[in-house]
Formats: C-alpha cells, structure tokens, sequence
C-alpha cells in the first residue's frame, strides 16, 4: 500500500478545517499551489481546479504562468489549458499557443484543440487576429494546422492581412499553407492574387486545390492560365476542382476543353465534367452526351441521363438507341433550352411508371451503391398504399395507379411503414445484377452496416441480404448525421439511397443546417451521388431531405 506523506496529512487537515478556502481566496489558493509542488499530481489537483473556477484576470493570469513553466508536470499543465479555457480570458489563448505548444507534449495538443475547438470570446478573437495567427512560423507542424482552424472561426478583417503575410511562408509546409489560402479566400483578400498563382506551383494537391478555390472567388481573371494548367494536373481533385470551375463559367467556348475530361481516369472527374457540362448546355452539349451514352456505364451514365432530361425534358433512359433515333429526328429544330427542378421531379416521376428495375423510381445504375434505411420508432406507424388487382388474381404494389387499357381494379392497404420499406427493399435487391458492389446501413438513435464496407452481390450474397432485411424492426430514434458520415466513409460508394420518415433527433448534429454543411464538406471531393426517399415528412424534414438531395446530384422521392 502507498504510503501518504506527513505533509499531505496536513495539508487535507489544513483544507478540511477551513471549507477548503473560499473560492474568492485566491492568494491562499495561490500559495497553497506553491506548497503542494512536491506533492503527487492527483494531491494537487483540487487546488488548481478551485483556482480555475475564478472567473478573473488575476486567476487567468497564474494558470496562465503555470502553462509556460517548462518545469511543471505535464498532467497539471495540461489542467491548467482546459482551466483557462473556460471563461474566455484571451490570456489563456495567448499561454497555449505562445508556451502551451513548445512546453506540452506532442501527444497532449489534442488538448488544446479541444478547448478551443468553440466560439471565441471578442479578446481571444482579438489575440488570434493582432498577433496569434503570425506566430505559427514559430510552432511546430502539427500545432500549426490547429492554430489556423482557430483562425477560421475569426470573423476580424485583420485575420486576412496576416493571412497574405503568411502566403508563402517556407516554414509552413504545404498541405498547411492550403489552410492559409482558404483565410485569404473567407476574407477576400484581393490583393493575393498574384502570390496565389505563384502559389499554385508546389506540387500539393490540397493547396493547389484551395488555390483554385481562392482564385475563383476573388474573380482572378488575370489567371487564366493556371485554370487551364489545372485541368491538366497529375491530380484528379486538382482536375476535378477545375472543370468545377470552369463549368460555373456556364461558357460555351469552354466546352471544347471539357468534353476530353469525360474520357479522364478517374470518375470523380468524369462526373465533374458532366456537371459541368450540364450546367453549360446547349445543342453541343446534348449532342455529345447522347454519343457518350454507348461508352459510359454506371454512375457516370446515370448522371449523363438526368443531365440529358435536365436539358430536353426528355426522359428515354439508358437506351442509345432511343435517343439517337430522337436527336436525328428532333436535333436541329429542339429547343435546348433547360427544365426547372419541378418539371425535372414531374417528369421523372411519371417515367417511373414505366421504368423497371427501379427504387421507389429512382434508377439503380451504378455498381457502387449504399441503401439507407429508416428503422425508427415511427417507421411502426400504419401506412396506406395502392395494390392493383390483376388478371389471374396477381396483386400489384405501387402506386396502384390503373392505366385506361389496364384491366384491373385498385384497393387501399393498410401495411406498416416498416413493411413498404421491406418490400421496396427486397425488390431492389432482387433484381441487382451479380458483380454490383453494395451494402445495407439501417438507423436509428444508432446505425448499423450490414457489411463493413461494400460487398460483390452473388447469389448467396443476394439471400444473406434478403434474409437481413427481413429482420429489420423498428426502434430507437432518428440519427441521421452520424449514419450518412458513416456511409460516405466507405471510399468507394458513389450513389446513396437514403430513406426516412422524420426529422432528425439524434447525432452528432441535429439542425438541418449543420447536417448540410458537414456532408457538402465531405462530399466536396468525393460527389457521391444522395437520392433521398421520404415517408409522410413534415415541412422541416421535408426541406432537409429535398436539399440533401438536390445539393448532392440526387433526386427526392416523396411518399
């Protein structure tokens, strides 16, 4: 058994007769630090936690000398950070980035992040923008990256200046100098263009990536040439960035130079260009696409074919036949003029009457797919739908809408919205052609994958899929954040099919907002395609799930 000194005795003796000091008391709080030196750090620990709890200069002040004392043990310094963190004294800041970095451990930056990974007081905002965010040539590598995240959350004009300053600095490595770049953006610092194109030389994807970013934003016309050079980097996001850029243009000169992109290695960059090219339009454009249909497979044709609905209001498939024969027809006299999004959702939705092998309507095209599915408490509650009665006694799901020359006769069923999940689920996975990689992932307050990542649909995989769909039962609550950041980490699915019938409630992040800007941010390379399936949503889930769709090249189905 450890033995407990003399000196500790008292010293507890000493905290308990007393009340243990008032919390005001901070000079007794003070010298009592001062005699616990020698002691070990869990016999310490109470006296600097009372110290921290003053919400005074004074107080920031001395945790702020216990951090730059390169003597003190690690375990209390590193108190003394998440102490002086707590009441926004830009003193604190000041300690952790000037002394905390070259004091603490590598291994104990983590901490600082943590701290500080929140809104800034006006004083700390204040530090970072006069003198914080110049000290990073002085830190090491892997406090740099954290100083400047910090800086990000800065809305002090100041923080761009000393941005521009930094630009080039040649003790920030690269992939750091990227997050400079971005400061110059946010803050549109005009006069960084020419360091910028400069810039774009260092053979970094990341920072030539939010070179191009920045130069787009600031309207740096003047850099022409290192758009083009872009298009050509051994990079593919530094390709794919730039044929982003060059389709906003909505330039028809540029389409010459983006059709090769479509033929390009990588399909983040293939589908960039027809993106970009949708965005462009005109005859040219269809007109290529419609030669490309017979080239192209999976994703990459999926998107080809809404691009082309989305030009011509036509929606013929996948069939190159159909729209050839359409295009010398119709081509010359066709008025390529672009649809809107509610001509896009109407037209969609009637071809997906007459569309097999779809899900809720939406095309399974690509080989690289993740379907999504709401397992909720209110996935339990009833739900009408069509069935259609067929010769022969036949019952036909779906909409149950009875064309004139049908003969048949339409009901409503009564079935769990769980049940209308299942069904539609399983008939998908029938009719999946062996070789299609996929995975499953139901939600609910948690997420599960069926798989660890994507899996080769065989016919064993087919019944071992059917099989767990089955199984499927609702609880829980809804937590949608956490389950699409799970699904967007597999680095091979590029179409998601996400399905739900409510508002968030659980995760990481809640407000639609949010969730909206963590997928762009994580999607921004990768352009995973999002359809989304809703059931009975109310108005505030219901904008979620559109913009899901419709800011991640997917289409919204509502039920």
């Amino acid at each position: 058994m450890k033995r407990v000194s003399l000196q500790s005795v008292v010293l507890f003796l000493t905290f308990s007769l007393s009340g243990f000091l008032a919390a005001d008391d901070l000079e007794s709080l003070k010298v009592r630090f001062q005699q616990e030196r020698t002691l070990d750090v869990i016999e310490r620990i109470n006296t600097i936690q009372a110290i921290g709890e003053i919400d005074s200069e004074e107080a920031a002040q001395f945790l702020a000398e216990v951090i730059k004392d390169q003597s003190e043990k690690t375990s209390i310094a590193e108190s003394a950070v998440r102490l002086v963190a707590l009441h926004g004294h830009p003193v604190g800041i000041e300690a952790a980035i000037e002394h905390g970095f070259k004091n603490l451990p590598e291994r104990s930056y983590w901490v600082i992040r943590e701290c500080w990974d929140r809104d800034l007081s006006p004083g700390e905002s204040k530090y970072i923008a006069e003198s914080g965010l110049l000290k990073i040539p002085a830190l090491p590598v892997s406090a740099q990256s954290i100083v400047l995240d910090i800086a990000t959350r800065v809305k002090d004009p100041q923080i761009g200046e000393c941005a521009v300053k930094l630009l080039g600095n040649r003790k920030i490595p690269a992939h750091n100098q990227a997050y400079i770049v971005d400061l110059v953006r946010i803050h549109s610092m005009t006069s960084a263009k020419k360091k910028l194109g400069r810039l774009f030389r260092v053979n970094d994807p990341k920072l030539q990536r939010s070179v191009l970013l920045a130069l787009r934003q600031l309207e740096a016309d003047d850099q022409s040439r290192t758009f083009h050079k872009a298009l050509k980097s051994q990079h593919w996001t530094v390709r794919a960035c730039a044929v982003d850029i060059f389709g906003d243009t909505r330039d028809p000169a540029v389409v010459k130079v983006l059709v090769p992109l479509l033929s390009d290695p990588f399909l983040e960059v293939q589908i960039s260009a027809v993106q970009a090219l949708r965005k462009i339009g005109g005859k040219d454009v269809v007109e290529v696409f419609i030669k490309k249909l017979g080239k192209q497979k999976g994703r990459v044709l999926d998107d080809i074919i809404d691009a082309l609905l989305w030009l011509t209001g036509k929606d013929l498939g996948p069939n190159p036949i159909s729209w050839k024969t359409w295009w010398d027809l119709e081509g010359e006299t066709a008025d390529i003029k672009g649809i809107t999004l509610e001509e896009f959702e109407r037209i969609r939705a009637e071809s997906a009457n007459n569309t097999t092998g779809t899900y809720y309507g939406l095309r399974v095209i690509s080989r690289f797919v993740t379907f999504i599915v709401d397992i909720s408490g209110s996935m339990e509650e009833p739900y009408e739908i069509d069935t259609t009665k067929l010769p022969g006694g036949r019952i036909g799901r779906g909409t149950g809408v009875v064309g004139d020359n049908e003969k048949g006769s339409r009901k409503r069923e009564k079935v769990t919205k769980i049940e209308v999940a299942r069904r539609e689920l399983l008939s998908v996975i029938n009719g999946i052609p062996n070789g299609t990689q996929f995975n499953i992932i139901a939600f609910e307050s948690t997420f599960a994958l069926w798989r660890p990542g994507l899996v080769e649909m065989n016919e064993d995989i087919r019944y071992d899929a059917v099989e767990h769909v089955k199984g499927l039962a609702p609880r829980g609550m809804t937590n949608v954040h956490d389950t699409l950041m799970s699904a967007l980490d597999d680095p091979e699915v590029n179409t998601i099919y996400f399905l739900s019938d409510g508002a968030p409630t659980m995760g990481k992040v809640l407000d639609s907002d949010g969730i909206l800007a963590e997928v762009r941010a994580r999607n921004a390379e990768r352009k995973v395609k999002i359809h989304t399936i809703g059931f009975h949503l109310d108005p505030k889930a219901s904008i979620l799930m559109r913009r899901l769709a419709s800011e991640n090249y997917g289409s919204f189905v509502e039920r």
